[in-house]
């Protein structure tokens, strides 16, 4: 092998030689990607992490570019997957869950391509995915936290700093963007597009627009009023295809945007939804269903505008 190695160089060299006698040029192509960069990037964070199915750094890296974009047949979707050693351990924290195992596979990329393939077109409608590690494998499935609309979010639970079990959420926040984070408190958000190191994080526009819409509520049901609205344009906006919302500090539409859209005579309270619900034993159907015509206003053109009492005060409005 040696010999056959120093033979093949020397015809290298005596080829190159002959292409620079006859003056041309020889082009070196070579392959520029993210990879490399991000499997540095998310190296530490993999040990850490205390997570079987991390072990191996690869497999992180994998499963980010996967989410980046999946399809399947032709669909986009954006399942929401939490990686950990003890599934039975993480739903005991979860009140009112529900749980289904779809199967088992191999520790590796092609085990969590599989478990991806299976799991992600039934991860709609507050089913969440899981991939369980352990020596032997993978063990794959869904999750769902409490139906109820203005219950905790399954995030307030089992994202918070607890040393008994690590747990790791992936999941897609825009197109080309994935969301990573730990429940030791570490997030970084991946970009495999043109965007510069210095760019805000996605969700914290939604926060921030979440804030402003319940600035002036009563604090009584402040909190249940920011998880339901919180919710409801987290699935709204990865939906839909872009929208603009405006939020007023006054109890009526600013001119400018009333002349030209359509104001609501009597503005949907969402604050007082959540309360009816809240006193009605949790009877959410009046929320939900105004929760489904907010959507439906956020896929029309034009501004959606809300004022700081989390009414919402009318939609398709332009600029005068």
């Amino acid at each position: 092998m040696m010999i056959f190695c120093l033979k093949y160089n020397r015809i290298k060299e005596i080829i190159y030689a002959y292409i620079l006698k006859l003056g041309l040029r020889i082009i070196m192509i070579r392959n520029i990607t993210f990879r490399t960069q991000l499997v540095g990037s998310v190296s530490e964070f993999c040990t850490d992490s205390q997570l079987v199915i991390l072990n191996d750094n690869l497999n992180l890296v994998e499963l980010i570019v996967l989410l980046a974009r999946y399809q399947e047949e032709g669909k986009s979707l954006c399942p929401n997957v939490y990686l950990t050693n003890e599934i039975q351990t993480l739903l005991s924290m979860i009140p009112t869950s529900d749980f289904l195992k779809i199967g088992n596979t191999s520790l590796d990329i092609e085990g969590i391509k599989t478990a991806i393939k299976k799991c992600a077109p039934l991860a709609e409608r507050g089913w969440l995915l899981y991939l369980n590690g352990s020596t032997s494998g993978i063990e794959y499935g869904l999750f769902k936290g409490p139906s109820n609309p203005i219950s905790v979010l399954v995030d307030d639970v089992i994202m918070k700093e607890n040393a008994d079990y690590p747990v790791v959420k992936v999941f897609q926040v825009a197109s080309d963007c994935v969301e990573v984070r730990s429940n030791s408190g570490v997030i970084f958000n991946i970009f495999l597009n043109h965007r510069k190191e210095n760019s805000s994080a996605p969700l914290k526009s939604l926060d921030s627009l979440v804030q402003a819409i319940t600035k002036l509520t009563e604090v009584v049901y402040q909190e249940q009023a920011l998880t339901f609205l919180n919710r409801l344009f987290f699935e709204s906006l990865r939906n839909s295809h872009g929208c603009l919302i405006a939020v007023t500090d006054s109890d009526s539409a600013p001119e400018c945007l009333a002349q030209d859209g359509i104001i609501l005579d009597e503005p949907i309270d969402f604050y007082r939804l959540v309360e009816q619900a809240i006193k009605d034993k949790g009877d959410t159907s009046n929320l939900e269903s105004k929760g489904a015509l907010l959507q439906g206003m956020l896929n029309s053109d034009g501004i959606t505008l809300f004022d700081s009492r989390s009414r919402l005060l009318g939609y398709n409005c332009d600029v005068v």
